[in-house]
């Protein structure tokens, strides 16, 4: 929703004028068998005497930080008391179709969902948030979302901070539209930049190496991060887990739904204190949050703001005092072994609340599964830009690994696991997927923007995961046969009957091809135009009908 200038008023940051810095809000941890998250309103005060309405999880915004166990089952129980419908998506997590929470698994006002899955991530930081369509935007803004914290054994051999809240610490960051009757505005960019829902923070650490696990938590904001006085920090992990190792840097751009976990050295740094800053001035023209006017106007567009307040207090009693030199040993896929590439091209022209941004001239369709994968596969997508704006592009149930820009292989940073990747105006970024994980047509995966304006504006894709045998197997009474399978075109078939008729469906079973005989009891189709997935292929003749099925690379 865009509020005129006019309409909108005084804003909250003028009440910010000579308030004193607040403590750093930690979300509490949640750590159970089965975790109950209760999605509700609430009015919470984040400005002396101003009162705000929002949603949160367990509490008046955000939600606890739900802590598992690789190897373990999660089990999380969330009731909607809100008065309209909701999801809970798993951001990051490799989960089924079903239990992903995406817009196909609405929970109704005064109900419940159970999510049930085996934790197979490695350590990293996840997150959760609502995936309601056209809500998503508006509910994660009033305060629907948290972290996740996986943990594994191999990380648990580290030296490592991991003493959550001592430290090891969760950071979200977002922008904020708050208006002067204390309303909180689902618009773009924001007036006001808030941590953990805390404005104006600051936060007490020890005077050793500490963990800030960031997350962008914005509606469409990009940060480019680094420290007042350009100070260098280690990257040790990125959306889907650690690096191999450390990566020194002092600029970290982070884009909408991006986490990085830093380490920062602060060893004998006692009684000092260091400030986080976002340095907009340094963003390009295409992002949200530089000084583009043409794109969304905001009193932080295009300038550096403070961010966090880091006050150093004594070190704790066993304190790491060292950055370690290698970190994880997780495999990159080769691009030998993909099946098959993808090319999703961006096109629009809009600003970053308005304007129509299409993937592949298409844009979402709840009845429409527009991609199908192999489970197990590996595959090469390419993200190619052609738009006027950069494009945070995320992929439900997997983990990528980008592996070119134009051309150039990625920063140090960017080659970990990750699940979001900013995809920048002119830019042409490969990825290689691996899906792992099988999603069936009533609840398909997303691939979409996570600028939450452009996904609510129908910036999203879908697509399955089917498993190549048993979406292979004939019918029980079937006797025709068909091959080769997978194909890139021609197959041969063959029947007990002479062949008069074939139909082809894809899996919503929508007629891709229909060719009419005589073909005899053997014969060939070509497949090149039909689209790509698993397809039936109806074979009739002499008053008898068998399907078989093919799958279509």
């Amino acid at each position: 929703m865009r509020i005129p200038f006019a309409a909108a008023t005084i804003l909250i940051p003028a009440l910010l004028l000579g308030q004193a810095l607040q403590p750093l809000a930690i979300p509490p941890l949640l750590e159970a068998d089965t975790m109950h998250l209760v999605v509700a309103a609430h009015t919470h005060q984040f400005y002396p005497g101003v009162n705000t309405a929002t949603y949160g999880v367990n509490g008046p915004y955000l939600g606890p930080t739900l802590v598992w166990q690789q190897g373990d089952t999660a089990r999380i129980a969330v009731e909607n008391q809100l008065a309209e419908v909701t999801t809970m998506h798993w951001h990051g997590m490799h989960v089924p179709g079903e239990m992903d929470g995406g817009p196909h698994s609405i929970i109704q006002p005064g109900e419940s969902w159970t999510a049930e899955f085996p934790v197979k991530n490695p350590a990293g930081t996840y997150w959760y948030h609502p995936h309601p369509h056209m809500l998503t935007a508006k509910q994660a803004n009033l305060g629907i979302a948290g972290f996740i914290l996986v943990r594994d054994d191999a990380e648990a051999q580290l030296d490592l901070p991991r003493t959550y809240g001592v430290d090891d610490f969760p950071v979200v960051i977002q922008d904020k539209k708050i208006i002067s009757t204390g309303e909180m505005v689902t618009y773009p960019l924001g007036d006001s930049l808030w941590v953990n829902g805390t404005p104006n923070a600051y936060l007490e650490v020890p005077a050793q190496v500490v963990r800030l696990r960031l997350l962008n938590g914005s509606i469409a904001r990009i940060f480019r991060l680094g420290f007042e006085d350009d100070r260098n920090f280690d990257v040790i992990g990125s959306d889907g887990g650690l690096l191999p190792a450390p990566t020194a840097m002092n600029r970290l751009m982070l884009s909408n739904g991006e986490r990085a976990e830093v380490l920062l050295d602060l060893t004998g740094m006692e009684g000092d204190s260091l400030l986080l800053m976002s340095y907009g001035n340094e963003l390009g023209q295409s992002m949200p949050g530089s000084g583009n006017l043409i794109l969304e106007y905001s009193t932080l567009n295009g300038i550096a703001f403070p961010v966090l307040r880091l006050r150093i207090v004594p070190p704790t009693a066993d304190p790491v005092t060292a950055v370690p030199n290698l970190l994880a040993s997780i495999p990159v896929p080769s691009e030998a072994t993909s099946v098959r590439t993808r090319t999703k091209t961006i096109t629009g022209n809009g600003m970053v609340a308005m304007g129509q941004f299409l993937i592949n001239g298409l844009q979402f369709d709840m009845d429409v599964v527009n991609d199908t994968m192999l489970l197990g596969s590996n595959e090469v997508w390419h993200f190619v830009n052609n738009s006027n704006l950069a494009h945070p592009m995320h992929l439900h149930g997997v983990s990528f690994f980008v592996l070119e820009r134009n051309g150039v292989p990625p920063p140090q940073w960017e080659r970990g696991p990750k699940d979001v990747v900013l995809v920048d105006a002119g830019e042409d970024v490969k990825l290689i997927v691996h899906f792992g994980e099988l999603a069936g047509a009533d609840f398909p995966y997303m691939y979409h923007c996570h600028n939450l304006m452009h996904e609510d504006h129908m910036m999203m894709l879908q697509f399955m995961v089917v498993d190549p045998v048993t979406a292979l197997a004939d019918t029980p009474a079937a006797h025709a046969l068909v091959a080769p399978s997978p194909t890139k075109g021609v197959v041969r078939f063959a029947a007990q009957f002479a062949v008069e008729h074939i139909t082809v469906r894809d899996l919503l079973g929508r007629v891709v091809l229909d060719r009419s005989g005589p073909f005899g009891k053997e014969g060939t189709l070509d497949l090149s135009v039909a689209p790509a997935g698993v397809l039936t292929m109806e074979l009739g003749g002499q008053g008898k009908r068998e399907v078989v099925r093919v799958v279509k690379e």
